[in-house]
């Protein structure tokens, strides 16, 4: 029976935003909106940034690929370095990247305006 009732909420919530108008704002109301609450927008400075990955092994919704970011030499030694790259429509903007970059190399920036994905 709790299978049942299980399956019927998720029909019915699937068929409730199904005929529901979408969450999110264009970019010019949402601009407006934001008043500086969010916990912001990851952003990398890539001076900072080493390559070791951390940010992208820690993302809980796997936002973070790494690319190629050029050569850097690191302590004595010239190495190819591999940058984060943000998929921001997967971003939850938990700032769990930031927290885990020992080189403070990712930033949570407040003064933009969150990052709004419309589904047409």
């Amino acid at each position: 029976m709790v299978e049942k009732k299980s399956s019927l909420r998720t029909w019915f919530e699937a068929l409730e935003n199904l005929f529901s108008s979408p969450d999110t704002l264009p970019p010019e109301e949402a601009e407006k909106a934001f008043n500086g609450s969010s916990r912001g927008i990851p952003v990398l400075v890539p001076e900072k940034c080493i390559g070791c990955s951390l940010c992208a092994l820690s993302c809980p919704s796997q936002a973070i690929t790494m690319v190629p970011g050029g050569k850097k030499t690191i302590g004595n030694k010239l190495v190819e370095v591999k940058n984060p790259s943000f998929d921001y429509s997967k971003c939850i903007y938990c700032g769990l990247c930031a927290q885990v970059c020992k080189q403070n190399a990712i930033e949570m920036r407040t003064d933009l305006p969150p990052i709004i994905i419309i589904k047409r």
